[in-house]
């Protein structure tokens, strides 16, 4: 029961560190190829977000070790790599090479969000180009 509830909780702090986090680190940082652990770290923190599994929203958005990978969260480039591994089966097909903007990606929800869709000043004038009168 107990292993249960830690998949449990690691999977919503993962879908928070995908769906919440992602989208928030370009709009506060801008996009980038990996971002540092402060960076990641105080995004999460301003989010709310489950810092208990926080390596795991270092391996999304960062692809190499740094100083405060292995001082403040005990991150070795070889952990990294373990953890990247995981993520890549679980996101990306077991490609371990995706970047940060990879992971942004995934986050981002795609469709229609209201107003008006884009290229409607041109199908008006489409329209009216045929006498359609619209």
């Amino acid at each position: 029961m107990l292993n249960f509830i830690k998949r449990y909780k690691l999977k919503k702090a993962f879908q928070s560190y995908l769906y919440k986090l992602g989208p928030a680190l370009p709009g506060r940082f801008g996009m980038l190829d990996q971002y540092t652990v402060l960076q990641i770290e105080s995004t999460a923190e301003i989010l709310k977000l489950n810092m208990q599994y926080i390596p795991y929203a270092i391996a999304l958005y960062r692809h190499e070790e740094s100083v405060n990978t292995l001082e403040r969260h005990n991150v070795s480039q070889e952990f990294l790599n373990v953890l990247r591994v995981e993520v890549a089966d679980a996101i990306f097909n077991g490609n371990t090479e995706y970047r940060a903007g990879d992971s942004i990606k995934v986050g981002m929800t795609g469709g229609w969000k209201g107003g008006r869709p884009n290229g409607y000043v041109t199908n008006q004038a489409i329209w009216h180009s045929f006498g359609d009168g619209r």
